[in-house]
């Protein structure tokens, strides 16, 4: 079971946050606790009793006149304050003092000058950072988040630290995936409270300052800058990468268990679930970012439907408004102004005879919703990859012909009528296609050179090794060739053109 949070909090925490018959009083407290979380947030050399003191007289003097009232009436109802002689605002900040005291919001330290400091304990900036965050309503973004995951994981470096790049690249996911839920179940709770009956200035309100601020922004950021789709897939790849790599697992597991004291099975353990969690996370992502789409969608066709409920009913706000417009026009009258003003709009001009197209209210019309298409990896087959092989090389040799074969041999001949294999430049054993296609031409008829087997040691073309061979020009005399290696076989012409074409598919397929 996870641990209860309740069994390490001081049990009288959220005891001034009650009413106590006092309805504001726990606003005073929050809102004290905030200044003093502001105070100390920053503060390098601790908060001395005074400066606390004088931040809560600060409030008191400079909020209503009704905070002090309910403070001192609170203190007052109150058996332990110890208030004597007449009441001032320094009396009322140390009672506050110390009742957060008791609570356990704060903690007091003496240092050895009797000096007194007030300390904010672990939960106590937690919390505190957790409730300014709601009151400040900012609009979540996830760019941030999604893109330091990215470039964690994505850019390897002298000191990259894999444990590091993993642990933090979860919680940077982690934080992302819950802050899409937040947007997708606040837009829920919105829709829930338009659909309540409420006036139409209390609609527009909440449509434009206080859902477009704190929700539009963000959705309007998530579907464009902060686009899931721009990151997920390179991290989701390199993650698959390392789970298939035994050799950076290991040292993904040793640099955890150097960092968090761990064994190294345990660290291993770790290292395959934060992978997974980030993987599965991204992946399964589609469903919730349709969700909010449908929200967002369903919310704003709600709330816009029902402005034009409220202003169009006779029995709502529109016949408020002509009450009111009859008012003002009977105003006017009794004060003797029987003309229009001069800024008031003059009567139509054309009068509308009949109804035309343009006459009738038009329903918008949805746009499809963006649905991109499925990003599948194809498994080629082994007979496919053959097959374009074959035809990619031989694609290749077409730009090897007969005419440029001649050109490059007699590059080397360079006017001999023959030369050995072993005497060849290394020029020529450079590009290995080429000194193939030329053995394989070797007996061709529109190739004026011929290729003879010869005695000697095997020729070295890189990490292969040939069978000693001979160039011969071809001529009305020609050459007497180097006597044949026992077991050799001359080709005849009228084998030569199949037996090249059947050496050159081995040759490329080898």
């Amino acid at each position: 079971m996870p641990p209860n949070p309740f069994d390490t909090l001081p049990p009288q925490l959220c005891n001034i946050l009650g009413a106590g018959g006092f309805a504001n009083l726990q606003r005073h407290y929050m809102a004290i606790l905030l200044r003093i979380y502001d105070l100390a947030e920053f503060n390098r050399f601790g908060l001395t009793r005074d400066v606390v003191l004088a931040e809560i007289v600060d409030y008191l003097n400079g909020v209503d006149a009704s905070a002090a009232e309910e403070v001192a009436a609170a203190a007052e109802a109150d058996a332990n304050a110890s208030l004597t002689g007449e009441k001032s605002p320094q009396e009322f900040a140390s009672w506050l003092l110390r009742r957060l005291g008791e609570a356990g919001w704060v903690e007091r330290e003496q240092h050895a000058d009797y000096t007194e400091y007030i300390i904010l304990p672990d939960y106590a900036f937690t919390l505190l950072e957790a409730f300014r965050v709601i009151g400040q309503q900012k609009p979540r973004e996830y760019t941030g988040q999604l893109y330091a995951a990215h470039q964690l994981l994505t850019s390897e470096h002298e000191e990259f630290s894999p444990a590091l790049a993993v642990t933090q690249a979860y919680e940077n996911v982690r934080g992302m995936v819950r802050g899409l839920n937040e947007l997708n179940q606040n837009i829920r709770r919105y829709t829930e409270r338009v659909t309540r009956d409420q006036a139409v200035p209390e609609l527009m309100r909440m449509q434009f300052d206080d859902y477009a601020p704190a929700l539009g922004a963000a959705y309007h950021a998530l579907k464009t800058s902060d686009h899931v789709s721009r990151y997920r897939r390179d991290i989701v790849n390199r993650l698959e990468e390392w789970l298939m790599d035994e050799t950076w697992l290991d040292r993904a597991a040793a640099d955890l268990a150097t960092q968090r004291r761990v064994t190294p099975g345990q660290a291993e353990g770790e290292i395959h679930h934060t992978l997974r969690f980030i993987v599965e996370q991204l992946e399964n992502l589609d469903p919730l970012l349709a969700e909010i789409d449908r929200r967002h969608a369903g919310y704003l066709r709600t709330s816009l439907r029902q402005v034009r409920y409220k202003l169009g009913s006779a029995d709502g706000n529109f016949k408020d408004r002509l009450a009111s417009l009859a008012q003002g026009l009977a105003r006017l009258q009794d004060a003797g102004l029987d003309l229009l003003p001069e800024d008031a709009p003059a009567p139509r001009r054309t009068p509308v005879a009949a109804p035309d197209l343009d006459s009738f209210y038009t329903m918008p019309t949805a746009h499809a919703p963006f649905a991109p298409a499925i990003i599948v990896k194809p498994i080629l087959d082994p007979r496919d990859a053959a097959a374009l092989r074959l035809a990619a090389m031989q694609e290749i040799g077409a730009g090897i012909t007969p005419h440029k074969i001649v050109q490059f041999v007699h590059h080397f001949l360079n006017g001999n009528r023959m030369i050995h294999a072993a005497d060849l430049p290394p020029e020529f054993y450079a590009d290995i296609q080429w000194a193939i296609f030329t053995l394989a031409y070797g007996h061709h008829p529109e190739v004026d050179h011929g290729v003879e087997p010869a005695s000697g040691n095997p020729v070295e073309i890189g990490s292969y090794l040939v069978r000693p061979f001979v160039l011969v020009k071809n001529g009305p005399n020609p050459p007497t060739p180097f006597p044949a290696k026992e077991g050799g076989v001359r080709l005849h012409m009228h084998q030569a053109k199949g037996e090249a074409a059947l050496r050159v598919q081995q040759a490329m397929l080898s």
